[in-house]
């Protein structure tokens, strides 16, 4: 029997929104995918070029982005140390067997050996150590490796604090599997261009994995193709999404993207509930009603000095609302803050002499203060600043 496409809408939702679905921890939701295997295996193949891994243990759907972008990535992970660490020591536990335990200063013997750069870790340097806790951590939080006895965290105060780990029957299944031998690759740009040339066979492949795994297309110079598919086929990428996804497409001149009518716990949306981004939409709604000129893409291009001086009309309008850290930020630490919020959401750009480029996406929004908020601000405003929070005021949205 087919599946309904309510069936589907849930079975992308959660294939989309974890990394894999462990048979163990997660029974009923593995049963429910499994129930539909057919069905979604059609999908993601044909939509969306994915291969999805039905396993004994577990269900994942690999998730290859078109190209790789700032924000993806490890959320807990800070230095490219990280990622280093991380890779040595899943290299590390390929080696182990099923089950089989280690200690973490044997691992961190391994690591020295693993590492690229020989001789550069130093285990009696914290940040070292700090680095290494949370790999470990996440490896854990994966169910790459189990904990025995001891606590990964203590590694951090000491080097010669041990913990006890035994290997995952996941472990293995993490690192996707290549037909090409990857030792031909130099380097990780040359695997990323194999992986575009294979997705551009298919235009629409393109269109749907992008649209699904990133905030927003941007139109660019290179993508014209892209644009002029998506305009051709709006009607039927609208009917695909709004049948079996929760989103909803949109599409305008310069920006294609998926937009959510309601928010949903498991989704990660803009706006958050918090003052830096009500600081965002306050900024958006001074750009729409600005003079700035935007260029054939739509982008808004903005020298340091201008991208300062539109954050000090920005704190003198709106900052009274604001939470203590952006209200009593000087002009130049709040850009700052400012400016890597929007990145973060992809509305902004900087290049490396602190011009910022306001881009198309930063136009869905706009935000300011209700009317009975002003007020109160305007009652409150000889009230010290310790005893005024400035948390209790939203600012209200509007999508267009």
């Amino acid at each position: 029997m087919p599946a309904s496409s309510e069936d589907i809408r849930e079975g992308l939702s959660i294939l989309f929104e974890n990394f894999w679905i462990i048979r163990e921890t997660d029974k009923d939701v593995y049963h429910q995918l499994l129930r539909i295997e057919n069905d979604l295996k059609r999908v993601t193949q044909r939509i969306f070029g994915l291969r999805l891994i039905v396993h004994a243990k577990f269900i994942k759907l690999e998730k290859i982005p078109f190209e790789s972008q700032d924000w993806m990535g490890i959320t807990t992970f800070n230095e490219p140390m990280d990622y280093a660490l991380f890779a040595c020591a899943m290299a590390y536990t390929e080696d182990k067997s099923e089950g089989e335990a280690f200690l973490i200063n044997e691992l961190v013997d391994e690591l020295d050996l693993f590492y690229p750069e020989r001789d550069l870790l130093d285990w009696t340097n914290f940040n070292h150590r700090k680095s290494l806790v949370r790999v470990l951590n996440v490896m854990t939080d994966m169910q790459l490796i189990d904990t025995i006895e001891g606590k990964t965290d203590d590694f951090a105060t000491s080097e010669s604090n041990e913990v006890l780990y035994k290997v995952s029957p996941y472990s293995k299944y993490f690192m996707r599997s290549y037909p090409e031998d990857i030792t031909q690759f130099q380097d990780w740009r040359e695997l990323m261009q194999m992986e575009r040339e294979r997705a551009e066979e298919e235009t629409s492949t393109v269109a749907f994995r992008r649209l699904m795994m990133e905030p927003a297309i941007l139109r660019t110079e290179e993508n014209d193709r892209l644009f002029y598919y998506l305009r051709n086929q709006q009607q039927y990428i609208s009917a695909f999404f709004e049948k079996n996804t929760p989103y909803t497409f949109e599409l305008t001149k310069d920006v294609a993207m998926l937009t959510l009518e309601e928010r949903l716990k498991q989704q990660t949306y803009f706006p958050m509930l918090k003052s830096a981004d009500e600081s965002l939409l306050q900024l958006a709604e001074m750009v729409r009603t600005s003079d700035y000129a935007a260029d054939a893409y739509g982008c808004i291009h903005l020298s340091k000095n201008q991208w300062l001086a539109l954050i000090g009309q920005h704190a003198t309008q709106n900052r009274k609302g604001w939470s203590k850290e952006y209200r009593e930020s000087v002009d130049k630490k709040l850009a700052r803050l400012i400016l890597e919020n929007g990145i973060k959401w992809r509305f902004f750009a900087e290049d490396g002499d602190g011009n910022v480029t306001i881009l198309p996406t930063f136009a869905r929004n706009t935000g300011k203060y209700p009317q009975d908020f002003l007020q109160k601000l305007l009652e409150e405003d000889d009230m010290p600043e310790e005893e005024f929070d400035g948390d209790e005021g939203d600012s209200s949205e509007q999508n267009e």
